[in-house]
């Protein structure tokens, strides 16, 4: 008898999982989330004011303080993030600076929210930068070689938030 029951369960288990398993693949309330082909590189801060630089540095929060942190910075308000310049250029050998990177996050409205916590990431699968460890400056990245790479910019906090993309023609 009970193997009668799970039987006539099964179909309702079924039916379960097909349910939850596409909800893993949304987004979360934590931002776009991880992207497995992109690493981090550095996080830091929106631009201040539209059009103008990023701040950012290898590591700049500490998890005690992360929640007042995105509080201060009205991060539940963003709604999406814009890069004010697409590409930008670098040196090989030239240590190219995180303010290089143009970013601003936006309300609903299109109204910039300055100073969002934000992750910088490089895609893994390229060798255009030097990205190991103990090669990664405190605010740039140095190119190692000639090539394009795609850099991902994205909110991380525990808010809808948003990404944008940087491409690095690096010369």
């Amino acid at each position: 008898m009970p193997c009668a029951r799970i039987g006539a369960a099964l179909p309702l288990v079924f039916a379960a999982v097909s349910f939850v398993a596409p909800l893993a693949h949304a987004q979360s309330s934590r931002g776009p989330g991880v992207n497995e082909d992109f690493a981090t590189i550095a996080e830091g801060y929106t631009s201040e004011f539209a059009g103008g630089p990023i701040e950012a540095a290898y590591r700049m929060f500490s998890a005690p303080d992360f929640g007042h942190v995105c509080a201060a910075a009205r991060a539940g308000d963003v709604r999406s993030l814009r890069a004010a310049r697409p590409r930008v250029e670098a040196r090989v050998a030239v240590p190219m600076p995180y303010a290089a990177l143009r970013v601003g996050a936006l309300d609903a409205l299109g109204v910039l929210v300055p100073k969002v916590p934000i992750s910088i990431e490089s895609y893994r699968w390229s060798d255009v930068l030097d990205t190991r460890q103990d090669h990664i400056g405190g605010d740039d990245v140095t190119p190692k070689k000639p090539g394009t790479i795609r850099i991902r910019i994205r909110t991380i906090c525990d808010a809808p938030g948003g990404e944008t993309f940087v491409t690095v023609d690096v010369k």
